[in-house]
């Protein structure tokens, strides 16, 4: 069941996040993030206090869009950002229409993609030419109808880089 992402459950949603990703947030990096302004939230549960999953979104009006700022799933122990997370995709898409977003973005990094490592060539060769080497969850995003669509060079460090992810939607 999909639950709304309240005041009262960000410490068990910040607890489950550095739990499963500790190289990502820490407790309180979590529920910093968490209880950013302007952000709405959801978060998967069977009974509403056992989380699996959670997704953080914060909308662009002036672009029409919906940003997916952070998301991930338990996947007995192991962080999972694929098809589990689906429902939560959906429950954001649905979410998008109604506030009149026409896209949904992302930025996922550059790990475990072609263009990792080294410094970015011609931005639309590079798109044109990124392939995932051990990312499931990239492909699943392209399954799911997102586009590569443009790069954040080196904002994670030096040549490890933010590749935007673009899914139009419409009613």
């Amino acid at each position: 069941m999909i639950y709304d992402l309240t005041k009262e459950a960000i410490p068990m949603v910040a607890q489950l996040m550095a739990t499963i990703k500790p190289e990502f947030w820490d407790y309180n990096g979590a529920e910093e993030q968490l209880n950013s302004y302007g952000t709405t939230g959801w978060y998967i549960s069977e009974d509403g206090k056992h989380i699996k999953g959670w997704m953080l979104v914060r909308g662009l009006e002036s672009y029409s869009c919906l940003e997916l700022d952070c998301f991930g799933y338990n996947e007995n122990g192991k962080f999972v950002t694929e098809e589990q997370m689906k429902p939560l995709f959906k429950k954001a898409e649905e979410y998008a229409l109604d506030k009149g977003y026409r896209i949904m973005r992302l930025t996922i990094t550059s790990l475990g993609i072609s263009c990792d490592g080294r410094e970015l060539d011609e931005y639309w060769k590079e798109l044109k030419e990124l392939k995932a080497i051990d990312r499931v969850h990239y492909y699943w995003l392209l399954q799911y109808g997102f586009k590569p669509s443009g790069f954040m060079p080196n904002c994670y460090g030096q040549n490890f880089h933010g590749i935007i992810m673009i899914k139009n939607i419409s009613h």
